[in-house]
């Protein structure tokens, strides 16, 4: 994974960065991971910083390079934490979002999308120990099994699972939203 004081990362864009600028409340994304470094349970902190990464079913050129360290601040923390849940979830968005299981924009240096594609597996696992011994409530397991699904290689099933709340309300309608895949 690249370094948090690598010189690339005002390069790669987010949500609220583009061309080494950011809006004037974007946050730069090395500072923020480096911040969760020292409290991986600041949910609040990290709340605000992952839809700048992945959102609106884009991933940006700095979530890539975020994952190894997202995964690396799971692992640090018991199954039973919701923090590590919330940044296991945005690693199986980032993987939804990307399309097939491991694709990455082509412009993405080969040793960030590298340290991204090994970082999955670890997530997967680490993922699968938390829905294994934490308890969760109906929301958060819907959003951990979507990322599960994403992180195993299924983004038609990790989206029906991650829009399940807009599916159900197309379905009492009686128009579907979402094509089941076969």
């Amino acid at each position: 994974m690249i370094s948090l004081d690598d010189s690339r990362w005002p390069a790669l864009d987010h949500r609220g960065w583009s061309e080494g600028r950011g809006a004037p409340d974007a946050p730069f994304v090395p500072d923020e991971l480096r911040r969760l470094r020292a409290d991986p349970t600041d949910g609040e902190r990290f709340s605000d910083l992952w839809p700048y990464l992945c959102s609106e079913g884009t991933a940006w050129p700095a979530a890539y390079a975020a994952v190894p360290h997202l995964v690396t601040l799971a692992r640090g923390l018991p199954a039973a934490e919701s923090e590590r849940d919330d940044y296991l979830y945005v690693v199986g968005l980032v993987a939804l979002c990307s399309g097939e299981l491991g694709e990455v924009p082509g412009d993405l240096p080969d040793d960030i999308a590298d340290a991204y594609r090994q970082a999955l597996p670890e997530a997967l696992s680490l993922l699968a120990e938390t829905l294994a011994t934490a308890e969760h409530d109906q929301m958060s397991t819907r959003y951990l099994l979507a990322a599960m699904a994403a992180l195993k290689g299924h983004p038609d099933y990790a989206e029906i699972l991650n829009e399940l709340d807009v599916y159900a309300e197309c379905q009492s309608c009686g128009e579907p939203m979402l094509e089941l895949p076969e």
